[in-house]
């Protein structure tokens, strides 16, 4: 993950956590960043988590020729008259 991303609407404790989770290089250093806050921050870290991952992935699919395979998926789900 390189890109800059942005995520609105991150309370005080939300953008802190995604500022820590930002700078940590790997798997052990967010370990390391868990264990050091509180467990009633835990949830807050992962939602922060999932938003960065997602950003990061929405920042490559500019339209629909850049996920093809969703495009053919949602194609064959219309045709099923069942859905």
């Amino acid at each position: 993950m390189s890109s800059i991303i942005s995520l609105r609407g991150l309370n005080d404790q939300q953008r802190w956590l995604a500022q820590q989770l930002w700078i940590c290089d790997n798997l052990d250093e967010v370990a390391d960043l868990r264990d050091s806050i509180d467990e009633d921050m835990w949830h807050d870290m992962y939602l922060v988590m999932e938003l960065i991952f997602l950003a990061d992935i929405d920042s490559y699919i500019i339209d629909e020729n850049d996920c093809k395979d969703a495009t053919r998926i949602i194609d064959e789900l219309s045709k099923d008259p069942y859905v």
